[in-house]
């Protein structure tokens, strides 16, 4: 057996591979989105990893290759998204292999959405864990944000929620086109890389390869930079053939939130991020949306959450008031949540606490589409 960087010209054969070890149907087998996520171009090695018998391949760890900030220092790291091994071949460690052929060449691994069976075997290898992102939710109309709860529940609970935080006070918000990916560094720089002991770097190139170049979902921005700060954003509307009700529904999805001033991840109330953010949810409103999402794994800018009106949904989906759906394309009502097992290479830096971490859906494969094409009511910006 060896161990080879994948490129184009293996992508029948391991399609063909994954639909027998792992499913026949899968989003991910359109090789745009495949060489998309993967930064696969035309036919260079790739990051991603082959374990390779007589010509046939036997396992697969897919590597998004990354840039991190690990304590104020910059250091190649993979993105771990996908780890199948030929049914023949599993629990005789040869999947190791991979692994560790990665680990040998990144200063950091990370993989958002670990499968819960795989994390105690991370956790022996010296990975750090944490069972879930926090996740934050607000209902934006009242019969549709209900519709979402998996358990029934007194409509005047929703509505005095609704009530509490009216946006009819603040002022809608129009999204912005950021031709200046400087100026989107630059914002990261000051204000997660200066706070935060993990994250991943956000140059010029992660803003055009993740949002403006996106190969499933159009992202939508909101805010100033230089200003109250950044939102980034997407629609997506609901799957659920089966249920009229609910099929075609939206729901704001808000990826990430960065504020222009770096005193907020440390308990600032800053006015006019909160009021951005209020605007976004406004425009969301005159969209269609029912409901609106985020998820961090720190919990540093909840005090500004709060503020606006989320409330934070537990990784058990209570309280009931709070227990949206887990996923809308297509929708189910409860998924496992969003965890997360990273590792620094090099035994020093490990002690990293979660809230000191930086790292959204869009950080791994977790905000890529789960049904190709995508349904047609949703996801681009008309």
């Amino acid at each position: 057996m060896e161990i080879i960087n994948y490129n184009d010209a293996w992508y029948e054969k391991l399609v063909s591979f994954l639909k027998v070890n792992w499913s026949e149907k899968h989003v991910i087998y359109n090789q745009e989105l495949f060489n998309w996520q993967y930064k696969i171009r035309n036919t260079e090695e790739s990051s991603s990893l082959l374990l390779v018998n007589n010509g046939m391949i036997v396992g697969f760890l897919g590597v998004i290759p990354s840039l991190y900030a690990v304590n104020q220092r910059f250091v190649n790291g993979a993105g771990l998204a996908m780890w199948i091994v030929d049914e023949k071949y599993r629990n005789s460690g040869i999947g190791i292999l991979l692994l560790k052929e990665v680990e040998k060449k990144s200063l950091l691994t990370l993989t958002l959405g670990c499968n819960l069976q795989v994390a105690p075997m991370y956790q022996r290898m010296g990975y750090s864990y944490s069972p879930n992102l926090n996740r934050y939710v607000y209902p934006l109309k009242l019969e549709g944000y209900v519709s979402l709860l998996p358990k029934k529940i007194d409509n005047s609970v929703i509505y005095e929620w609704i009530q509490e935080n009216l946006l009819t006070q603040s002022e809608m918000v129009e999204p912005n086109e950021f031709n200046d990916l400087k100026e989107l560094e630059n914002l990261y720089l000051n204000s997660i890389a200066k706070n935060f002991s993990l994250s991943q770097v956000r140059d010029a190139s992660f803003w055009k390869w993740r949002y403006l170049e996106n190969e499933g979902y159009s992202y939508i921005m909101f805010g100033n930079p230089t200003q109250e700060g950044l939102i980034v954003t997407r629609l997506e509307s609901i799957h659920a053939p089966e249920n009229p009700k609910l099929d075609g529904l939206k729901v704001l999805r808000v990826i990430e939130i960065i504020p222009s001033l770096n005193t907020v991840w440390n308990g600032y109330i800053d006015e006019k991020l909160i009021e951005l953010i209020k605007g976004v949810l406004i425009w969301a409103e005159g969209k269609g949306c029912v409901a609106a999402d985020y998820q961090l794994s720190s919990n540093r800018l909840e005090h500004i959450l709060l503020k606006v009106g989320f409330r934070l949904q537990n990784a058990d989906y209570t309280p009931t008031e709070c227990g949206i759906a887990g996923l809308f394309q297509p929708f189910r009502n409860l998924v496992n949540p969003i965890n997360l097992v990273w590792k620094c290479n090099n035994d020093t830096e490990n002690s990293i606490d979660i809230n000191d971490t930086y790292l959204v859906k869009s950080d791994g494969d977790m905000d890529r589409p789960n049904i190709w094409p995508l349904p047609e009511r949703g996801a681009k910006l008309e």
